[in-house]
């Protein structure tokens, strides 16, 4: 196997609520639809939550931002669409570190305005400006002095402005 190639992890999946049964197996893509609509059958109201409850779609998103930015092998992020507004700019670079953080790629989801800055290649008094908006609007929030990441809210108007342009 060349290091090019992908690894599938195949996975094997058992479930039992209240005498219903479920037993698969297969890729985590392809398991995840299946599980889904079991425990919709299987729990009424869970369908219902479901619907009021924004749970992110972590891969949809990935796939989508890949094609503005991007991480290097030293975790550096980098924006490689510079034509993007300094709000989406920001919002896709503290998506990436959030991704990055739940793969252990980075320690931390947050960024400094530097380090967004230079991900953006915006000057950092425009990243500031913009990220007191963002604030403001509960896309992003302040985890300590001069860092920031992006929240639920955030995530969800990345997902739609992404869906969005992508229709259009």
């Amino acid at each position: 196997m060349t290091t090019s190639e992908v690894q599938t992890k195949h996975v094997k999946v058992q479930i039992d609520i209240d005498g219903a049964h479920f037993e698969s197996s297969g890729s985590a893509e392809e398991l995840v639809p299946q599980i889904l609509q079991f425990v919709s059958h299987t729990i009424p109201t869970y369908d219902l939550a479901r619907k009021l409850i924004y749970i992110p779609d972590l891969a949809g998103l990935a796939d989508k931002v890949s094609e503005f930015a991007k991480m290097t092998n030293n975790n550096q992020l980098l924006l490689t669409k510079k034509s993007l507004p300094a709000d989406k700019s920001i919002s896709i670079v503290l998506f990436m570190a959030h991704l990055a953080s739940k793969f252990a790629r980075r320690p931390t989801d947050s960024l400094n305005t530097e380090e967004i800055a230079t991900a953006v290649n915006k000057a950092p008094k425009t990243i500031r400006n913009t990220i007191v908006n963002m604030q403001k609007a509960g896309l992003i929030e302040r985890t300590d002095r001069g860092n920031y990441r992006i929240t639920q809210k955030g995530l969800m108007e990345l997902e739609n402005s992404l869906k969005l342009a992508v229709e259009i």
